[in-house]
């Protein structure tokens, strides 16, 4: 049996090919619910991936983002074949694969890939998180004007008025404020220390977050809801993870927005 690790990075890594053999190339962009597509790279990703869980953990649950779930059990494999599809859509190489083991409600090993770049993140619950095998660790970064802010958000009508609040309240207040499409990545680019924070409102796909999360924490990070309890994967809707620095600054200032007219 292969190391859940090795698993995750080959299964990644395959899924990665898929993705790039596709990109440019699409045939068909589908709709999927009210502001959302799909196309048959993200189809044949989790196809390919699903193939490999049931191979190899076949006792194992699997939640897909376009096949919903696969089995019941205790071990449940939590699958974003790709994030990013309106990004991949019109050619911007901002989108990646994600991967998670969650046993017993806890993420316990999580891989996100990106293979315009050819970046891996990895991390394992309690060993730290890794990109191409080298330790990573989130930045020092604690004053808001020199921050660069991530952030997403749901597509209802009350996640967007929630996320216009924000943006408005917020803009002034730091370096940058930018939604660059693929929460996963953008996750990892908090843990890699590329950037101090980002943050998500009323999401309701666990496939969203649940790798980057557990990589957030690993490199250091901290991982919140905006009440400032610790992020529990299946229960919140609400995302910060940050730096830990600058975490209480910014669930202020989302606070304050939130609570605004």
């Amino acid at each position: 049996m292969k190391s859940i690790e090795k698993f995750i990075e080959q299964t990644s890594k395959g899924a990665g090919k898929i993705l790039m053999k596709h990109f440019g190339k699409l045939k068909h962009i589908d709709p999927k619910g009210r502001g959302d597509i799909v196309t048959e790279a993200d189809k044949l990703s989790e196809k390919f991936i699903v193939s490999k869980i049931k191979k190899h953990f076949p006792n194992d649950a699997i939640l897909g983002e376009e096949t919903g779930m696969h089995g019941k059990a205790d071990r449940i494999w939590v699958v974003d074949p790709l994030d990013g599809t309106k990004n991949y859509a019109i050619r911007n190489p901002f989108f990646n694969v994600a991967i998670a083991l969650v046993e017993g409600g806890e993420v316990t090993h999580a891989g996100v890939y990106a293979p315009f770049h050819d970046e891996f993140y990895y991390a394992e619950k309690g060993k730290g998180a890794k990109l191409n095998g080298k330790k990573i660790h989130v930045s020092s970064v604690s004053d808001l004007r020199k921050s660069f802010v991530q952030f997403c958000n749901g597509l209802s009508d009350k996640a967007i008025k929630k996320i216009s609040r924000i943006f408005t309240h917020l803009r002034p207040k730091v370096l940058a404020l930018r939604q660059q499409g693929a929460a996963e990545l953008e996750l990892c680019f908090v843990a890699a220390g590329r950037t101090p924070v980002y943050f998500m409102v009323d999401f309701n796909s666990p496939w969203d977050v649940a790798a980057g999360s557990l990589i957030v924490r690993e490199a250091g990070g901290k991982v919140t809801n905006f009440k400032g309890e610790e992020f529990k994967l299946f229960k919140h809707k609400n995302i910060i993870a940050s730096n830990g620095k600058i975490h209480n600054k910014i669930m202020k200032e989302i606070r304050k927005a939130l609570q605004s007219s």
